[in-house]
């Protein structure tokens, strides 16, 4: 089956691919603190069978990894580029939207969708399993509607209409809004992925911060986290 969203501008095919959704309650741009941080997930769909918590990247290239490491690689244009999973993302994002939705009087279950959709030819996933429990990772958008609708087939909560709005206002009245709460946001994640690149060039393991160690190898010279095998990172030299 063709992808109708394919043709699209990403966001306008998030946007439209959404609108399928409007029997339940879905929420675009979902800013929430998360501990001494805030928080920005892509998107959120509220059902009466479960809450799913979105994650949509589009990429070039070649991304392989493992689905439970921090960061993977992107091989793009010769270039070998270190990629933080939305994976790891998304795990986080549910971990404290329960926080978030702790007062919410209901006992509710939480999926990930990690949406990666390629751009031009050649993008493709080389990811190797494990993956984190309630946790799906599709190549458009196609897909996503197919793990939606296996996972409520399930039948994980069983809301009423109006317990699921309830849910949906609640996200809507708590979250974190305002554009000095963007703008915090965004110098946020800007910190983040700079002392992500300072751990590399001062030979720092930015998963685990320990040092890293040079390892030559048939296939090329690489930085080793050294305390591998308990850390896993790697990059290439």
């Amino acid at each position: 089956m063709a992808n109708p969203f394919s043709s699209q501008a990403p966001d306008a095919a998030l946007t439209n691919a959404l609108l399928q959704y409007s029997d339940w309650y879905v929420m675009r741009d979902v800013l929430i603190p998360a501990d001494d941080r805030t928080m920005h997930i892509d998107f959120v769909i509220a059902s009466p069978q479960c809450i799913f918590l979105g994650e949509y990247k589009t990429y070039q290239g070649i991304i392989a990894g493992s689905g439970m490491n921090k960061y993977w690689k992107q091989y793009v244009g010769g270039a070998e580029i270190d990629y933080f999973s939305p994976v790891m993302q998304s795990l986080y994002h549910m971990l404290q939207m329960r926080k978030f939705l702790s007062p919410v009087p209901y006992e509710l279950h939480f999926h990930s969708l990690v949406v990666m959709q390629p751009v031009g030819r050649g993008g493709r996933l080389e990811l190797t399993g494990p993956y984190p429990a309630d946790t799906s990772i599709v190549q458009n958008l196609n897909a996503m509607r197919r793990i939606v609708q296996l996972v409520c087939e399930k039948r994980k909560m069983h809301l009423t209409e109006a317990e699921t709005q309830y849910i949906y206002d609640y996200i809507g009245e708590h979250q974190l809004r305002g554009e000095d709460m963007r703008r915090k946001h965004a110098a946020e994640s800007a910190d983040y992925k700079l002392n992500a690149r300072r751990a590399l060039a001062q030979q720092i393991c930015p998963e685990c911060l320990s040092p890293l160690k040079p390892v030559g190898t048939p296939t090329g010279n690489y930085w080793v986290c050294s305390r591998y095998p308990d850390c896993k990172y790697t990059h290439k030299m």
